[in-house]
């Protein structure tokens, strides 16, 4: 304590590392409709309103410099990244490691059936907030592994820089859960285009926003 104690403001966030690498982590738009065991239930397109939500969201981006952009190579994903990567310039970076989970028997639009009927064996799988007990899916573990390698790996890639990463919704609550330690991987909601950032640098990283959707709606004002 000083003897003449002075009145300071409340600090802000300190941001000490001059090296941090920004990841902006989005999750592709809406997804077309599909029927279970078609053809194109395995790597369906945008809907109409997920080529909406992509147009708002690269308007969105548009002032916004980045040094790259990745994505899954499932087309929604990469259809979703094209409409903010090509009016900069910039090519589309497609990593496989980056796909939504594989989900086994619940695949090609089964997961989907089932969620859609409130299947027994769904609601009471959906309480367990991890990807374990899907019939030969590839399970929680071996799903956090895979998308934190491919993640990590573009950040290498780019250190200083600012990237984009277009994925899915799993892959993104998996890459949060493990910076945050969380034994949940399903552990928040991810809507369709919405933007989770992180700063990555040598003393840590710091998830500065998640699930930001406000090119869309305020999620805080929704009834």
């Amino acid at each position: 304590m000083t003897d003449t104690p002075q009145a300071v403001p409340q600090p802000g966030v300190v941001r000490l590392a001059a090296d941090i690498t920004e990841v902006l982590l989005i999750r592709h738009g809406r997804s077309a409709d599909v029927v279970p065991g078609s053809p194109e239930s395995a790597d369906p397109p945008l809907h109409a309103e997920g080529e909406e939500q992509a147009a708002k969201l690269a308007a969105r981006l548009a002032p916004k410099h980045l040094d790259a952009v990745y994505a899954s190579h499932l087309r929604r994903a990469v259809q979703t990244a094209e409409a903010f990567a090509a009016p900069k310039g910039l090519e589309v970076r497609i990593d496989p490691e980056l796909e939504e989970v594989r989900l086994g028997e619940w695949g090609n639009g089964e997961f989907r059936r089932r969620a859609f009927v409130m299947d027994p064996e769904w609601v009471e799988w959906s309480r367990t907030r991890t990807w374990d007990g899907i019939p030969g899916a590839e399970g929680d573990a071996v799903f956090r592994r895979r998308v934190t390698r491919a993640i990590d790996r573009a950040v290498s890639a780019h250190p200083g820089g600012r990237l984009a990463v277009v994925c899915h919704g799993g892959v993104i609550n998996a890459y949060l859960a493990v910076l945050l330690g969380s034994a949940r991987t399903i552990w928040m909601t991810c809507d369709n285009t919405s933007i989770s950032v992180v700063h990555h640098a040598a003393d840590g990283h710091s998830i500065v926003t998640a699930n930001d959707c406000r090119h869309l709606d305020d999620p805080a004002l929704r009834a």
